[in-house]
């Protein structure tokens, strides 16, 4: 590979004319094998690049081509890192440029588990009445790491009387099985998520 001419984009990317092929993006951020200034003296002298180095810049630009997939998914909806990773394995993806990718999305706040678990929770409550059990389970599901979904949870929670939950589940409960008996109430609450002690201050 000879690199033509290299030049720095939008958001700091890199924008490589080679000499075969079209132009093609990478970020600095994803180069292991080569600096930057390297690129730069070999594009001002035309030299040969050596082919470990190639190989880290084609890599490099797989990368970047995994991140712009990656921002199609987010600017639509949150994603977790588990879910995203999913999706852009489903077009078969390169595991590594994958990792590289949401690595560098993290550390810009593009992509958060934190975030997706509260906006999951949100949504969620919109139309279920659930408990802390139930719920966790439900962000572990989801892939999302259990630092975030514990924060996300103390915040929903904080905001989201657990108690007023289960209150309410109860009412809606009985709305759909007036006559059920105080053992199917009472399963159909754990399965809600709600604790026994919980339940028992809701059930008379």
């Amino acid at each position: 590979m000879v690199i033509r001419g290299i030049k720095q984009v939008l958001h700091g990317a890199l924008e490589i004319t080679a000499d075969a092929g079209p132009a093609f993006f990478l970020r600095p951020e994803y180069l292991d094998e080569i600096e930057v200034k390297k690129l730069i003296e070999y594009a001002q002298n035309q030299n040969p690049i050596p082919e470990d180095e190639a190989r880290d810049i084609l890599q490099a630009a797989l990368a970047f081509s995994t991140e712009k997939a990656a921002m199609t998914y987010l600017a639509r909806c949150e994603h977790c890192r588990k879910s995203l990773e999913q999706k852009l394995e489903a077009k078969n993806m390169d595991a590594g440029s994958i990792s590289k990718a949401l690595d560098y999305l993290e550390s810009c706040n593009y992509l958060s588990d934190r975030r997706f678990a509260s906006a999951w929770l949100r949504t969620r409550a919109i139309n279920h009445c659930e408990g802390r059990i139930r719920l966790q389970a439900e962000l572990a599901r989801r892939g999302v790491d259990k630092q975030s979904a514990r924060e996300a949870l103390e915040e929903f929670f904080q905001e989201n009387d657990e108690e007023d939950l289960c209150s309410k589940a109860v009412e809606k409960y009985l709305r759909t099985h007036p006559k059920a008996d105080r053992d199917k109430m009472t399963a159909a609450l754990i399965r809600m998520g709600f604790s026994s002690s919980t339940i028992k201050r809701h059930i008379f």
